[in-house]
């Protein structure tokens, strides 16, 4: 990027949804580059291609390069110990934005560029968006000046930004509060038909997917990146304290689940109709057997078949029977 180009240039944190799509289009407006940065997170496929993503769509739709950015290891180690506490849930909404913040900045000074925005707006979220938890995300993601939120810049303090001439702060808006009419009524201005609706949740304020990172974090000591994902996949059960199983619930899952069966300690495909199986930790006597019940339990109603294969990692595979059954009080004791 050349240094005059620099000069009006911006990194924003772009999630495809309305308030992004209006901070681009507002910052456009006035002749600032703007390059939109998504953060992939790790409850996404492995193997997701970028432009297949919706918020791709987008940034093609009102013309503006992406750079993605795939949560890791990095990531998980600020959700598991985050220093500003948990949501409802395991959602650490604050430490997220500051990952987020900071990444913005790393790539604004790679890039060159002049400022980072995010399309917040004042009193929107009630862990992130309040005003002084916006001042307090601004000076500790080290952008104190350089942050700037175009829909909400008039009931802020002006950034160095505005004050430098880069943005003009006439041009800006001074939203605040969780209506979103004004947000709507732009959208038609700026010919935005069919924009995503309001986001329903970060994967971690969803309880079924916090009791599973609960679990992979207290028994899990080495998990992977797959054990992340895998979150998402199947029904997942505890049987003791070293050994967790996910049980696939169509044939989609078996699908998904057997991309991975590789990671797995141990991996169940049945004979028969019914759930591939994947096992992470040790497997200890009798556990194989109450296994062997609960793939049972989940085969398709018309099949008879017991017999299954079980692979352990770089071994040959063993075919085994099922047999015996598990009450539905006994499997919801065992459910994550």
């Amino acid at each position: 990027m050349r240094k005059s180009d620099a000069q009006k240039s911006a990194i924003l944190l772009f999630s495809g949804g309305l308030d992004s799509l209006l901070a681009a289009k507002i910052l456009l407006e006035q002749h600032i580059q703007v390059i939109g940065l998504y953060f992939i997170l790790p409850f996404s496929p492995p193997d997701v291609d970028p432009d297949d993503l919706g918020v791709s769509e987008w940034s093609k739709k009102i013309e503006i390069p992406m750079i993605y950015h795939r949560c890791g290891r990095e990531y998980m180690q600020i959700i598991e110990n985050p220093s500003h506490g948990y949501g409802k849930n395991l959602n650490p909404c604050v430490d997220c934005r500051l990952y987020f913040l900071r990444k913005a900045k790393e790539l604004m000074e790679r890039e060159g560029a002049s400022f980072v925005a995010t399309g917040e707006v004042v009193g929107q979220r009630p862990m992130t968006q309040m005003k002084h938890m916006l001042n307090h995300l601004e000076r500790e993601s080290g952008l104190r000046g350089l942050l700037l939120r175009p829909l909400s810049a008039k009931v802020l303090k002006p950034t160095q930004t505005e004050n430098d001439g880069i943005v003009n702060r006439d041009l800006l808006l001074g939203l605040s509060g969780r209506s979103r009419k004004v947000q709507m009524e732009l959208a038609d201005r700026y010919g935005l038909s069919e924009y995503p609706s309001p986001a329903g949740g970060c994967p971690l304020t969803d309880r079924n997917i916090a009791r599973r990172l609960k679990d992979v974090f207290t028994f899990i000591d080495s998990y992977s990146m797959i054990d992340i994902y895998l979150l998402t996949v199947g029904r997942h059960f505890r049987l003791t304290e070293k050994l967790k199983i996910i049980v696939s619930r169509n044939k989609v899952e078996n699908d998904e689940l057997e991309k991975y069966k590789e990671e797995a300690d141990y991996f169940i495909v049945p004979a028969f109709r019914g759930p591939s199986i994947f096992l992470r930790g040790v497997v200890e006597e009798g556990d194989i057997d109450r296994i062997g019940t609960i793939l049972l339990r989940y085969r398709s109603g018309s099949e008879r078949g017991s017999d299954f294969h079980l692979y352990r990692r770089g071994e040959p595979a063993v075919t085994l029977a099922a047999q015996g059954t598990i009450s539905e009080s006994q499997l919801k004791k065992l459910m994550i």
